[in-house]
């Protein structure tokens, strides 16, 4: 077995990942871009260069571990440049941490990619994950290159010691049984996922599971009625 096939990435730093602001930059305007969510302007950009694909990318920090300034650039420079042969466009860009207190990292927007071409790069520059958008919606999701680790019982105790009665009496009762993945996600979706019985049908909320699986637009409504016609009922059992 070798280290790629025992590498896993803490729940903690998965949340890491999905609070961050990752930025397009184009000439004088910004696209900003978060996990599990929908941007239109990343859409029509993508309509204007008609693609169907983009990758957001780094070569910052590998496996995130802090590297020095100047070797991270160089890190950049290189996979722009591997990058290149692989898609019509690169934009450049920035990721950073949504209360900008951590140096950010450039980053890189490839219109066009395929997306083995964006997991072999985010592996040849040992990232443990990268952005990925493949619909006309602009949905950008969370591709984790490792699976997530299970909790420390310390790491657990912490989180749960955060949790309201009812958030805690919701687990014990098995209401969402993959815990870690509920420690990845924001407390208003964690909210949404243990009390399935308080649905609001015509909110239009949340485009995903907490393992990052998307979900198809639309409301609760619709997407259950798309479900049952697919079979796929247990997913809101």
């Amino acid at each position: 077995m070798n280290e790629l096939d025992i590498r896993t990435i803490s729940p903690k730093l998965i949340k890491a990942y999905r609070e961050a602001v990752y930025v397009i930059q184009i000439e004088d305007r910004e696209i900003a871009l978060q996990v599990n969510k929908a941007s239109p302007q990343l859409a029509k950009l993508m309509m204007e260069w008609e693609v169907s694909t983009a990758a957001f990318l780094t070569a910052f920090n590998p496996f995130s571990q802090v590297l020095d300034q100047q070797e991270n650039e160089v890190r950049q420079k290189k996979m722009w440049a591997d990058a290149q042969p692989m898609c019509p466009k690169i934009f450049p860009g920035i990721g950073r941490d949504k209360n900008d207190q951590w140096p950010h990292e450039l980053s890189m927007l490839a219109l066009g990619i395929h997306q083995q071409d964006a997991q072999a790069l985010a592996d040849q520059y040992e990232q443990n994950a990268f952005l990925w958008i493949s619909n006309e919606q602009g949905f950008v999701s969370l591709k984790l290159r490792h699976p997530i680790a299970e909790a420390t019982d310390q790491e657990l105790q912490e989180w749960m010691l955060g949790l309201s009665q009812p958030h805690m009496l919701a687990l014990l009762r098995g209401a969402y049984p993959d815990v870690k993945w509920l420690m990845t996600i924001s407390e208003a979706e964690m909210e949404h996922w243990l009390f399935p019985q308080y649905w609001d049908l015509n909110q239009p909320w949340p485009l995903s599971t907490p393992d990052g699986t998307a979900i198809s637009a639309g409301t609760e409504m619709d997407r259950m009625f798309k479900l049952t016609a697919s079979g796929l009922e247990k997913l809101y059992s």
